[in-house]
């Protein structure tokens, strides 16, 4: 049997006695209240209808999966728990921390 690639090394360590800590929010509102905008990167059936059809020269060039990618699920849930816990931090305040 072929050696796995997998790096052992990076995996987590679940014996190791570290436990999961959840950043706490930083605003002062809910995820419930935020709305996230889902657009689209490329809308083919937009530019198609305003005479610019890329959808031939994108296959041809073999790129269908690239927009697919691009154009693929967002995952709301987990956008709207990222946002409510960001910090910004600037050079100045970084620095003093340091």
């Amino acid at each position: 049997m072929a050696e796995s690639s997998y790096n052992q090394a990076s995996a987590m360590q679940v014996g190791s006695g570290a436990s999961y800590v959840v950043k706490p929010k930083t605003m002062a509102f809910g995820k419930e209240e935020l709305k996230v905008q889902v657009e689209n990167l490329v809308d083919f059936a937009s530019l198609t209808r305003h005479g610019v059809d890329i959808v031939p020269h994108m296959m041809t060039q073999d790129l269908s999966g690239n927009f697919r990618m691009l154009n693929g699920p967002s995952y709301k849930e987990l956008v709207k728990d990222l946002y409510v816990r960001a910090e910004v931090y600037d050079k100045e305040a970084a620095k003093a921390e340091e």
